[in-house]
């Protein structure tokens, strides 16, 4: 052992002080990474360990708000609603966005990318400490929109609910008064609704086609997913009752090395009709401007409504 070793000890002996300097801090390196690594690796097996069932708001914690990118993020969509909302609205470098239910933080950032000062509000205190990592720089804020005080009469020229924000919402016709109690005049909401019947509940992941719904080919409409990721795998359900405005999307984790579920989220969303809809909003005074039609993202049957609190 000793006759191994010389030759390394006459080699390091030999080095100037600056190249000892660098050995050691690449071996310090290698030593912080694979602690990180085991330690990480510990943490998702100690999530797994006990059986987790989730709903309503608890639903968005640390776990699913550090995965929620990997389930519905798509560059391509945030794009086109982001591009086509700027054109058809017109925001400045003098607006103030409001993005509701802003998640990861994706839309705020699009906004500010293009000079657009913006606000992003959630719920889950989980989701907006993921969108502050990822955005440090931009506004976050979690607070419930339910609530008219949430903020002062007049203070946003524009209002986002993206992204089935909106069918979280039990008693729409409080956020459509809280929104036009919020908006300047002229102001503009924008919300994102879908046909309940015929949108495709497949998330992204789980859809080969990418750009094309995978609906179009089948002859029963596809309502589950299944992705395996590379700690877990992921499936999902989208079940809307015959005749009912309230549908619920199961979604079920299973650790993949020991194949046992952990976890299993119930999301229950308000769908009302797209009629019933936008004669909520009708009936506290918005107008309707336009409306932004999805396709052209890969998403089939959905839309953004554009409605303007009157001057």
């Amino acid at each position: 052992m000793k006759q191994f070793f010389n030759p390394i000890t006459n080699f390091y002996h030999k080095l100037s002080f600056w190249a000892k300097i660098l050995i050691l801090i690449v071996i310090l390196l290698i030593v912080v990474v694979t602690f990180k690594k085991n330690d990480k690796k510990q943490e998702g097996y100690q999530q797994n360990d006990v059986f987790e069932f989730k709903s309503g708001t608890d639903i968005y914690d640390d776990f699913y708000s550090s995965i929620y990118d990997q389930l519905v993020f798509s560059n391509i969509k945030d794009n086109y609603e982001i591009g086509k909302i700027i054109e058809k609205t017109q925001p400045t470098s003098e607006s103030i966005i409001l993005d509701v239910g802003c998640g990861t933080g994706h839309h705020v950032a699009a906004l500010e990318a293009q000079h657009i000062p913006a606000v992003g509000i959630d719920i889950s205190s989980s989701m907006i400490k993921q969108a502050k990592e990822y955005y440090p720089d931009y506004n976050f804020v979690q607070g419930d929109v339910l609530k008219a005080m949430q903020f002062r009469a007049n203070s946003f020229t524009h209002i986002l609910c993206m992204y089935f924000t909106l069918y979280y919402f039990p008693d729409k016709l409080t956020f459509f008064k809280n929104c036009m109690y919020w908006l300047k005049s002229g102001g503009a909401l924008v919300i994102h609704v879908v046909d309940r019947d015929m949108f495709d509940p497949v998330i992204p992941p789980a859809n080969p086609l990418l750009l094309l719904s995978g609906q179009r080919y089948a002859d029963k409409r596809i309502t589950e997913s299944k992705v395996t990721f590379d700690d877990f795998i992921y499936k999902s359900n989208f079940d809307l009752p015959e005749g009912s405005d309230t549908a619920k999307f199961i979604e079920k984790f299973t650790n993949r090395k020991t194949g046992k579920p952990f976890r299993r989220n119930e999301h229950v969303l308000y769908m009302e009709s797209e009629d019933r809809i936008l004669t909520l909003a009708r009936e506290v005074g918005f107008i309707m401007q336009g409306e932004i039609d999805m396709i052209k993202s890969g998403y089939e049957y959905q839309k953004l409504f554009i409605l303007v609190k009157p001057s």
